[in-house]
């Protein structure tokens, strides 16, 4: 009787080599990408490897415990936070433009940013479940270093407008809130439903709230 065929097992497949700072960047991808559809409490170093296709001393290389991957994590979205700030808001400053457009020119950057890096902008607009007591601390800089450029900007504009009817002026420290805060729910809607509620969409309607405060 002919012996059966037996198939050799399974060659175990091996993650891709990656340069160290390549592979913590990835790993850190995976973990953002387990926050967002599951919140941080989801974020172990078997759920990065499972979902990252790797084994567990491929994440341990990396990062020494879930505690260093998630402060590496909120670290470097944070830092891309406040990259994306300067860009729409202290970049340029002599660009010659006048302030009206400088203003339009920093909403548009930053409502890009939001809409380019939406894994990193849900951190801060929406509620997520496990959230750390680091990254509330992070964020809640991030929004002052937010408030400083933004009314920075508002100001020029507000000082290159006519003085007001009957002499009251805009004051300045309620419409930086106002602002922010629009931007805060137009960011939310940038997030949730890009195709419907498009960037130059959004700054078409604050142009007009603009001229209208002017």
């Amino acid at each position: 009787m002919a012996r059966a065929r037996t198939e050799p097992p399974p060659r175990r497949r091996y993650a891709k080599r990656l340069l160290p700072a390549d592979r913590r960047e990835q790993l850190l991808d995976t973990a953002l990408r387990i926050v967002a559809a599951a919140g941080f409490t989801e974020v172990t170093i078997a759920a990065v490897a499972e979902h990252g296709g790797v084994t567990r001393p491929v994440v341990y290389d990396s990062f020494g415990n879930r505690d260093e991957l998630l402060a590496a994590l909120i670290e470097r979205e944070t830092s891309r936070m406040r990259a994306a700030v300067t860009r729409a808001l202290l970049d340029d400053h002599d660009s010659g433009d006048g302030p009206r457009e400088v203003l339009i020119t920093a909403l548009r950057r930053f409502l890009s940013d939001v809409r380019t890096m939406p894994g990193t902008w849900r951190l801060v607009y929406f509620p997520i479940d496990g959230v750390p007591p680091l990254l509330r601390d992070h964020i809640r800089k991030a929004r002052n270093e937010f408030r400083l450029p933004l009314r920075l900007r508002l100001g020029e504009w507000l000082a290159s407008q006519p003085p007001a009817a009957g002499g009251d002026a805009v004051d300045l420290d309620v419409l930086v809130e106002i602002v922010q805060g629009g931007l805060q729910t137009l960011a939310r809607r940038v997030l949730d439903d890009p195709e419907q509620f498009g960037v130059e969409r959004v700054l078409a309607a604050i142009e007009l709230l603009l001229g209208e405060i002017a």
